[in-house]
């Protein structure tokens, strides 16, 4: 077999390993794993297998030709100014990987249709009003934005990324003719309250800055989108009226704030940054509110964070079990036929996160080659 090596960095990159940390597992020198990437060298065949092994993703994955199918917009990291690239580049492969699973899937299943704005809006507050008007969604609070979002053909999922930066991340990709949003968290989201904002956050960046890619803008403007899908989570989570009526009489009360969270479904914090930009409290109010959770020491956990289950996606798993149920897709056979169609076999183990299922769904190992 030609190693592709466009596939060595891409497994590299997602397995988080430096060419001379893959060097030193497979036994070889950095600069013979930089020519295999480079496709100005070629590996014996005892250091492809150790390759293989060492990076665990299927042998074909690394032979298997690109042809170029999949597009990326870009994507928007809400740490993208401190996280790392090495933090960053394993959600990479997952996006495409939700790419391809929800295109092998549309063959078949029938999703929902992913909405599309060609509204211009004048500030985020306006677009959260005009969607929840779409979406026919009043004034209510929304118990499940996880679910909000699928229903309206957004892809969500949870990954496991081990980023201590990089809680949530969104973009447009795409497949031949056909587009996708696709809103990934990581399953450090440790609350239901963060999942929900988080969320909202990533739907703001959907609707505020679609064509947009993030990565070729400067820092400044990102941070600025950052801001707007920041503002737009907080809008559309809690509208300005009804919250409104809901916190009058107790704006400075920080124990009602905690009640509120279950009426809500977002954060004591939130709330009281959703307060003060509507002026329902003061500069110095504000400010003895934000020590007091801080003296309280709860900045990064609040009262009655664990009494809400934390949310997970649902439409994967539902179409998966769909398929399997009526005999219409063998779990073990599931790498093979993205394979057959995309060029890219796919590690059952990342199928798995994607998906939502647990790995022993799709029955043997994702590599069987001699140990080294």
């Amino acid at each position: 077999m030609k190693l592709n090596g466009t596939r060595l960095k891409e497994a590299r990159y997602f397995r988080k390993m430096t060419i001379t940390e893959l060097a030193k597992r497979v036994g070889i020198t950095k600069q013979m794993i930089s020519r295999y990437e480079r496709e100005t060298g070629e590996p014996s065949l005892e250091t492809f297998q150790k390759i293989v092994s060492v990076l665990k993703f299927p042998i074909n994955f690394f032979a298997e030709p690109d042809i170029n199918n999949f597009h990326s917009l870009g994507t928007f990291y809400r740490s993208r100014l401190t996280a790392t690239q090495t933090e960053k580049r394993p959600s990479e492969f997952y996006q495409k990987v939700a790419c391809y699973v929800r295109d092998y899937f549309e063959e078949t299943l029938e999703f929902p249709k992913l909405s599309k704005f060609n509204v211009t809006f004048d500030n985020p507050e306006d677009a959260a009003n005009y969607i929840r008007k779409t979406w026919r969604l009043g004034t209510d609070p929304i118990p499940n934005m996880m679910r909000l979002l699928e229903e309206h053909g957004i892809i969500v999922y949870i990954v496991q990324t081990n980023s201590k930066k990089v809680n949530a991340h969104s973009g447009w990709m795409s497949i031949g003719d056909r587009s996708y949003f696709i809103v990934a968290l990581d399953s450090n989201s440790d609350n239901f309250f963060s999942q929900q904002f988080s969320l909202a956050h990533e739907l703001g960046h959907y609707v505020l800055h679609s064509g947009v890619n993030p990565q070729i803008i400067e820092k400044e403007e990102y941070r600025k989108m950052e801001q707007e899908a920041e503002e737009f989570a907080s809008c559309f989570l809690l509208p300005s009226d009804t919250f409104t009526k809901s916190v009058l009489g107790f704006e400075n009360d920080l124990e009602h704030y905690i009640a509120l969270k279950f009426k809500w479904y977002t954060s004591m914090n939130a709330m009281i940054v959703r307060a003060r930009g509507l002026r329902l409290i003061d500069a110095d109010n504000y400010l003895k509110l934000q020590k007091r959770i801080s003296y309280k020491k709860w900045r990064k956990k609040e009262p009655g964070d664990e009494k809400i289950e934390l949310m997970k996606p649902e439409a994967f798993k539902e179409a998966f079990n769909l398929l399997v149920d009526n005999h219409l897709l063998n779990p073990s056979l599931l790498s093979n036929n993205i394979a057959s169609q995309y060029q890219v076999s796919i590690p059952n183990e990342v199928l798995s996160q994607i998906i939502g299922v647990d790995i022993s769904k799709f029955k043997g190992e994702i590599i069987k080659l001699r140990s080294f």
